[in-house]
């Protein structure tokens, strides 16, 4: 009965552990400019900018904001037509400021009103990110996020490595960006 008792209390500790540790990237850039405010009018850039370095969310970027906003999101009880659990996305157009905050959110591809409601809210609640910048001056970026209500999305992307370590991928992508603004 010991041994039970002491693997279950190794495992909640482990538990906390790594939920501590997944919660801890989030605060990532939340120092990065502190007391900073952008209320100054300027130009937003697309993310196909050329030379553009786009805003990076804390933890490693695209996977993670992914994972935040798959962990994130609950999905509304809304039915179809034939008594179904409404399935899809909603593609939220979001603008990362200066100070790397997420503002100017809009639901720009709808699935229901509630479907929308939720995909706001968690676009809402992003953490700081560390803000876009082209030629090494901090600017506001344009994205477009997608937030999927269904468990069984998952997006297949391939890693190409080169010999120093790093690597690109290609496939399909879980962000569709703005390719204009």
């Amino acid at each position: 009965m010991k041994s039970v008792a002491k693997v279950s209390l190794f495992a909640f500790a482990l538990l906390l552990t790594v939920n501590l540790h997944a919660q801890a990237y989030l605060d990532e850039y939340i120092n990065l400019y502190p007391d900073c405010v952008d209320d100054e009018a300027s130009e937003i850039y697309s993310i196909n900018e050329p030379f553009l370095e786009e805003p990076v969310f804390p933890g490693g970027g695209r996977v993670q904001m992914t994972r935040y906003v798959h962990a994130h999101t609950e999905i509304p009880d809304v039915k179809d037509g034939e008594g179904n659990q409404l399935k899809g996305k909603v593609l939220i157009k979001t603008v990362i400021n200066r100070c790397g905050v997420a503002e100017q959110i809009e639901v720009i591809e709808s699935l229901s009103a509630e479907h929308d409601a939720e995909a706001v809210r968690v676009i809402e609640g992003f953490p700081f990110f560390k803000p876009g910048s082209l030629d090494g001056v901090r600017v506001k970026v344009a994205m477009i996020v997608p937030v999927y209500f269904t468990r069984t999305y998952v997006a297949k992307k391939k890693r190409f490595y080169y010999d120093d370590g790093s690597f690109y991928e290609e496939g399909e992508d879980d962000y569709n960006y703005e390719d204009s603004y």
